[in-house]
């Protein structure tokens, strides 16, 4: 039996066709949507876009540098003598109040003695030249005093022997008028009336001619007499009265003679002079025994850098005879890049890996000097004639550290909590500015112009443009432009991705 045939309707057909294609589209459709979404998502885990995020952010300046002392004590010999121990060397640990050095003190004592007694000579004979004037001034008071006696005893005595004198001269006129009278008694021619005359007014005598002789003879010899006595006690004065004078010429001369006797202004600055400038001398050589008693002790804890002198020589004054380095100011000279300095400032904090033994510090110092001569880094990226000198000052060395030994050195530029971060590669520049490219919610790239904050090693703080959540490129090339479609590279291991896959 034939079969029979069933006819359908081209109608129906068609729109079986119809329904079927609208299905085929809208499945194709869906299929190449959920295909994007996850090669996005495979893109963003293989490193192609990253999610901005928040998460705190520190940025450093990595370098490298050397332990160094950023203090030294230098100690300076305070005398000049013979060394007698030296118990330090280079590259020794001391601690405060260990003895550094000693000396020999036998000669610093045989030095006092002999300042000493020299400075007792010079003080004897400034003495003697006080004593010298003292002892003249002593003559001349004296002498005057003794002058102003004897001036009184002479105008006593010139008063009497002016007296004796007047009494004399009256006693010598008497006497010559008596023996004028006793002469003209005894010439011949002469009246008795003019001779009694005579006799009776000079002498006093009687009448009769023989009595008038007699009592003129005795009145002669009274006159005689008294004249003789005065002239005696005359002289006698005269004589006191000489010697009196003699002795206020010789008072006179002693005072004349030591009146100007004494110590100059120069001659007395010169003493005084002399005096202090031994005195000092001495002290000097007090000191410089006592020093060399005491030896060199160490002022501080630290690291004896240099030894300047051995044990049997002679240090000099003023000789810096070792260095000792301070083992609270030690730290690390570091070199940066120019393009590191509108980041690096002083009083910056900064931490130290020393062999896997991190210290914590602050910089301290920055040169405004470049140098030539730094040598090229990986640190500072950097080669020589662009590089700056810094130093850091580490917070609390302790014994591990070694002076010289290499360190790193991590200088903290800024901090900043839960900020807008995305990898410093994305952030591009051109001359409108910093920028990033991100793929939006239409898997079209955008620019955003961004501003900027602080860099850590991985990321960027993003001040300005992003907004958490936004998916950003990581690494942008020449070919991608602003409205494009984002189109991820290939997976690896050839799994095709993006729009062209998709389709």
């Amino acid at each position: 039996m034939k079969k029979k045939k069933i006819w359908i309707p081209i109608v129906v057909i068609v729109a079986l066709l119809a329904v079927g294609g609208v299905f085929a589209v809208k499945t194709l459709h869906k299929v190449k949507q959920d295909m994007q979404e996850a090669m996005n998502e495979l893109a963003g885990g293989n490193g192609e876009l990253f999610t901005a995020e928040k998460q705190d952010v520190e940025q450093t300046i990595t370098t490298s540098g050397n332990i160094m002392g950023l203090e030294s004590d230098a100690y300076v010999s305070p005398v000049t003598a013979k060394v007698k121990e030296v118990p330090v060397e280079s590259g020794q640990t001391v601690k405060k109040g260990d003895i550094l050095l000693t000396y020999d003190e036998s000669e610093l004592g045989d030095n006092l003695e002999r300042v000493e007694i020299q400075a007792e000579t010079e003080r004897a004979a400034g003495n003697q030249s006080y004593e010298a004037v003292n002892e003249a001034a002593g003559k001349v008071s004296a002498a005057k005093k003794k002058s102003e006696t004897l001036k009184e005893e002479i105008k006593k005595l010139k008063k009497e022997v002016s007296s004796l004198q007047e009494e004399a001269e009256e006693y010598q006129e008497q006497l010559e008028a008596a023996t004028a009278k006793q002469a003209q008694v005894q010439i011949p021619g002469v009246t008795p009336q003019s001779s009694e005359e005579g006799a009776s007014q000079e002498a006093g005598g009687t009448e009769t001619e023989d009595g008038e002789e007699e009592d003129g003879e005795e009145d002669l010899d009274e006159i005689r007499k008294a004249y003789k006595k005065v002239s005696n006690k005359l002289n006698e004065k005269s004589a006191k009265l000489a010697e009196k004078q003699s002795s206020l010429a010789e008072q006179q001369a002693i005072i004349s003679a030591n009146q100007d006797v004494k110590v100059s202004a120069s001659a007395q600055a010169q003493i005084n002079a002399s005096n202090r400038l031994s005195q000092m001398n001495v002290q000097s050589a007090q000191d410089s025994l006592a020093a060399a008693k005491a030896g060199l002790v160490a002022e501080h804890d630290g690291i004896v850098d240099t030894v300047n002198i051995m044990k049997g020589t002679y240090a000099n004054e003023t000789m810096t005879v070792m260095t000792v380095i301070r083992s609270d100011r030690l730290g690390v000279e570091f070199a940066i890049s120019k393009d590191d300095l509108g980041s690096i400032a002083v009083g910056q904090k900064a931490k130290v890996d020393v062999s896997g033994s991190m210290y914590e510090g602050t910089v301290e110092f920055i040169s405004r000097i470049a140098s030539s001569d730094s040598p090229y880094t990986a640190a500072t990226g950097s080669s020589a004639g662009g590089t700056i000198k810094g130093r850091m000052l580490i917070d609390n060395p302790d014994d591990k550290l070694f002076v010289g030994v290499s360190a790193k050195v991590y200088i903290e530029v800024g901090k900043a909590k839960q900020a807008i971060v995305v990898p410093f590669q994305s952030v591009n520049t051109d001359i409108d500015g910093d920028f990033v490219l991100i793929v939006n919610d239409e898997n079209l790239i955008e620019r955003r112009d961004v501003k900027v904050g602080l860099f850590s090693d991985e990321y960027c703080q993003i001040l300005e443009g992003v907004s958490e959540g936004d998916k950003v490129i990581k690494s942008v090339t020449v070919d991608m432009k602003p409205g494009d479609t984002y189109t991820p590279a290939a997976q690896p291991g050839g799994f095709p991705m993006g729009a062209a896959a998709a389709q």
